[in-house]
């Protein structure tokens, strides 16, 4: 049975299930956001389960991110549906995965088994690998020699939007303690800090072993990174003291009083 049209339960078309035929190739177009992707997974590992004679693909928006959930999903362009014969599935089924109508008998997952696909329900959520650790670790203050050890705002900014440039996520990792020094100010530009958190050490520690890598003045922090984590995703921003008054661990230095724009994105490229 060739179908000439997008199958949508919706529009007062029938169930998934009463139009398919073994050796039919099939695709869901699932334009949803990530909570519903996720629960749909089960959903569909299901309904391939159910018609093993029968190929099923899953169509995605793109630019979504959405292929780390549905690695072998085909990617849509939203104007799909009125391209939808040049797919060459013979359905194509836009699935709604439709609200559970305010009861709680069935989950989402359940409903659309049962509304949509016309399939024994199912309902779950897949285990799924963890994403890569894109979290960086900044710390710009010293609590005893600011002048000597911070960068400029001006500085700091740069490294801040170079670790942004290159997909990563910059964290500022200065806990306001007792010893707190009111220079150290937080700069504008920090939108990502631990500055209202309680400060304890252990926290520091833990927050820095999370860090996929740490961009330090010679402060607390610093020495605190060595200690824990590899010295090849460490950086250390020399100013007036250089490294080799700290540690002879070949760890990675920049001067920041001499700042080479990219010097941070192309530290970050290495160690990638």
């Amino acid at each position: 049975m060739k179908v000439n049209k997008v199958i949508d339960v919706s529009r007062g078309d029938e169930k998934l299930s009463e139009y398919l035929e073994p050796g039919m190739k099939v695709l869901l177009a699932f334009f949803h956001g990530v909570g519903d992707c996720v629960m749909f997974k089960v959903v569909f590992e299901h309904l391939k389960k159910v018609y093993p004679d029968i190929h099923f693909d899953i169509g995605l928006c793109k630019g979504l991110d959405q292929e780390f959930i549905f690695p072998e999903a085909k990617i849509l362009m939203p104007d799909w549906r009125e391209n939808f014969a040049e797919l060459g599935y013979d359905i194509v089924m836009s699935c709604n995965f439709p609200m559970n109508e305010g009861q709680d008998v069935l989950t989402k997952s359940e409903w659309c088994c049962e509304k949509e696909l016309g399939i024994p329900p199912v309902w779950g959520h897949r285990p799924m690998q963890p994403g890569s650790n894109r979290l960086i670790g900044i710390h710009y203050n010293i609590t005893c020699l600011p002048e000597a050890c911070n960068p400029s705002k001006e500085i700091a900014e740069k490294i801040w939007n170079e670790v942004l440039a290159s997909s990563y996520i910059p964290i500022e990792t200065h806990f306001k303690h007792v010893f707190h020094n009111p220079a150290n100010v937080k700069f504008d530009f920090v939108d990502c800090h631990v500055r209202r958190v309680q400060p304890r050490i252990s926290l520091l520690a833990g927050l820095l072993e999370s860090c996929y890598a740490c961009i330090c003045v010679v402060s607390g922090n610093f020495h605190m990174a060595v200690s824990i984590k590899d010295h090849k995703r460490i950086c250390l921003l020399e100013k007036d003291f250089k490294l080799g008054s700290f540690t002879k661990l070949p760890i990675h230095t920049i001067d920041i009083k001499n700042y080479q724009d990219g010097s941070i994105s192309e530290w970050l490229q290495s160690i990638s």
